[in-house]
């Protein structure tokens, strides 16, 4: 007797679409936790992977090459929550941006607007083709300048640049050996050498 199929998705729910007034009110009721590794992409909601030692690593050494040029003008934010739209909420690894572009949106998350944004790195490992299209394409479509994916297995790294009606019109991929040199003014100081990151 042959195995009965099933219609792929017969009767299957529609993707629920959330927003980030959605997530506050689950903070509130205590659905979701503040200490929860969730990340909102358009309207979904995504668990983020667990980081492992390649990853902190990585992050680790970024976060000390970068903090020691900085001026005081400019914030690093690490592994902080983003919103960039009403269902856009993003925690990249390491966020620079000028103290003073920093809002609270009316649903109390960090925002700034894109184009205010000089640079966002992410450190990927499992999560690295995620990272190099999905994330990039957001990235874009809110103009943040610069946009890098440092891969935390190989080392090599990919700068997005040049956002132009949603899409990086420059983008770069980096050997192990090469040096990161963010384009904006505000980050002159700041250089990262592939090697040093661990």
């Amino acid at each position: 007797m042959p195995f009965r199929t099933w219609p792929d998705k017969l009767d299957a729910p529609l993707p629920r679409r959330f927003t980030a007034e959605d997530l506050r009110l689950m903070l509130a009721a205590g659905i979701l936790h503040e200490d929860e590794r969730v990340e909102l992409l358009d309207g979904e909601l995504v668990e983020m992977a667990a980081k492992g030692f390649a990853h902190d690593v990585v992050k680790n050494a970024l976060m000390r090459r970068l903090v020691r040029p900085l001026p005081a003008t400019i914030d690093l934010g690490i592994e902080g929550t983003l919103q960039l739209g009403p269902g856009l909420l993003l925690a990249p690894d390491l966020l620079l941006a000028p103290v003073s572009a920093r809002r609270a949106s009316p649903e109390g998350f960090c925002t700034i607007e894109g184009p205010e944004i000089p640079l966002v790195i992410e450190v990927a490992a499992s999560s690295l083709a995620d990272d190099r299209r999905r994330k990039a394409a957001f990235y874009a479509r809110h103009g943040v300048r610069e946009y890098w994916v440092v891969d935390a297995q190989e080392r090599g790294a990919w700068m997005h640049r040049s956002p132009v009606e949603g899409v990086c019109r420059d983008v770069t991929e980096l050997s192990r050996d090469a040096t990161l040199r963010p384009e904006a003014a505000s980050l002159a100081g700041v250089t990262v050498p592939l090697p040093d990151l661990g």
